[in-house]
């Protein structure tokens, strides 16, 4: 990577880093506030409008990062068309929140709606400020923003479930963060940002972002459509303690994979203008991220049970059976992070969203036979579609001639040895203190945690020492 491209690293690993004490210390004082049922509530509400969750922005904010040109009339082409998406949903959702209300046998499902509703109203605005100011590369003013949005969605979700308003205290969170997240950007001055719609360049535009709305829905429909299937089926409280054993992944997944879609999509489109080939580089991007973020999952999905009741409570122990499984799930698919991220900014959208398409259609096949079984067989089912997402990614990646075959498996051999050499380090550590769970959790996962990262960075050297050169090259510059 180069110095801009590392610079970029350290600028969005430290709001990386905040963030995720942020949210993650937020996280935990609501989860022993709230009960089971408040928290899956909520989140039962936003699956269920996960579909308006990603057209509202109309795909608006890739094609401003990837876009070969921009001029006034573009911009406020895309503005219009993310107000009519934002808007129009906006509406539909208030007036369905009594129906999908009705369907979960949740009444406060449509309370919790009502308030999202007007989050999109800001959601035009927000999707222009964050694509010129991640156009122009500029990642400080990015993290400003992100980082105060996200100290005050959290601390209005702790204050209000102090105060007692349940499920309402992560809606008005969500409403709050955005707020302050969008008068930041403002405050940014994102050059070429306007308040004026127009549609002049419609058809142009929306030729692009239809590819990009469409893998974008796929891939935020696929995480939620377990809890709709299990919440449905089972009940909000299985699909709750669900959802609390995707955190685990879901807090590395939510804070490693954006970041490296930050910087790697408007890098690569930012390479592609000035010739650069993608190729000699994709390789290695690919190689070192799997290093990184897949052995860490494997070493959470060790220690699952620990964690889930350190940081939650006793009342989540129905979590820790499918906390394992779905670890590995996210350690599969986060090997193929980089390559998604590259492909947007090299504007492959149609290839994107028939991955997509493999993946989510993975999904609703396994949850269709397992749903209604058990939540442990569910999470066992996503390490099935992971897999099937993994080979259609192979295949993708070398039917574009981005790589071959034996060039990608070669590439990964390095993070799957370092991935089985800290899962053996893990389970030896459960053994070791006689399995189960410890009766003091949270020290056990700060000594597992000291271990595993001595092993990792051991299995660095012996299997990729090049990850240890990037590392450190990446804080000492």
């Amino acid at each position: 990577m180069s110095m801009s491209g590392s610079a970029m690293a350290r600028i969005v690993g430290i709001q990386t880093v905040i963030q995720f004490v942020i949210d993650f210390s937020a996280s935990l004082i609501v989860a022993r506030l709230l009960s089971p049922h408040e928290l899956g509530a909520f989140s039962i509400a936003l699956a269920a409008v996960m579909i308006a969750q990603t057209l509202r922005s109309a795909g608006i904010n890739m094609f401003l990062v990837s876009a070969p040109e921009l001029d006034q009339t573009r911009i406020r082409t895309a503005l219009g068309l993310a107000m009519i998406a934002s808007f129009g949903f906006a509406l539909l959702i208030f007036a369905a929140a009594p129906l999908i209300a009705a369907f979960y046998r949740a009444a406060v499902i449509a309370d919790v709606l009502r308030i999202v509703a007007f989050t999109y109203l800001l959601a035009p605005f927000q999707v222009l400020a964050h694509g010129l100011l991640n156009r122009a590369l500029r990642f400080k003013a990015i993290m400003a923003a992100t980082l105060a949005g996200a100290a005050t969605s959290g601390g209005t979700a702790v204050a209000l479930a102090f105060l007692g308003w349940g499920t309402l205290s992560m809606a008005y969170a969500t409403l709050a963060g955005g707020i302050v997240s969008l008068g930041v950007m403002l405050a940014s001055r994102p050059a070429g940002f306007v308040f004026r719609p127009a549609l002049v360049h419609w058809r142009s535009i929306s030729s692009f972002t239809g590819w990009v709305l469409g893998s974008t829905l796929l891939n935020q429909i696929g995480p939620r459509l377990n809890e709709l299937f299990v919440g449905r089926s089972l009940g909000i409280a299985p699909a709750a303690f669900l959802d609390r054993a995707e955190m685990l992944p879901r807090m590395l997944w939510n804070y490693a994979a954006p970041p490296v879609l930050s910087i790697l999509a408007p890098l690569v489109a930012h390479e592609m203008r000035r010739g650069v080939d993608a190729r000699t580089t994709l390789l290695l991007r690919m190689r070192l991220f799997g290093c990184i973020f897949s052995p860490i999952m494997i070493g959470i999905a060790t220690q699952s049970a620990p964690i889930l009741i350190g940081l939650y409570g006793w009342q989540w122990q129905a979590s820790i059976a499918p906390a394992p499984w779905v670890c590995v799930a996210a350690a599969i698919t986060g090997q193929f992070v980089v390559l998604g991220a590259s492909l947007s900014g090299l504007g492959h959208a149609r290839p994107l969203f028939l991955l997509s398409i493999c993946e989510q259609g993975a999904r609703v096949v396994m949850l269709a036979m397992l749903s209604r079984t058990d939540i442990v067989l569910v999470a066992i089912g996503t390490v099935g579609v992971s897999l099937v997402y993994a080979a259609a990614a192979i295949r993708l990646g070398a039917r574009l001639k981005l790589f071959t075959v034996r060039e990608v498996l070669a590439s990964l051999m390095p993070s799957i040895a370092i991935c089985a050499v800290v899962a053996a380090a893990g389970i030896a550590i459960d053994m070791a203190r006689g399995g189960g769970i410890p009766a003091h959790p949270i020290p056990a996962v700060i000594e597992a945690a000291a271990i595993l990262a001595v092993v990792w960075i051991a299995a660095l050297f012996v299997f990729q020492r090049s990850v240890i050169t990037a590392l450190w090259k990446l804080v000492r510059h």
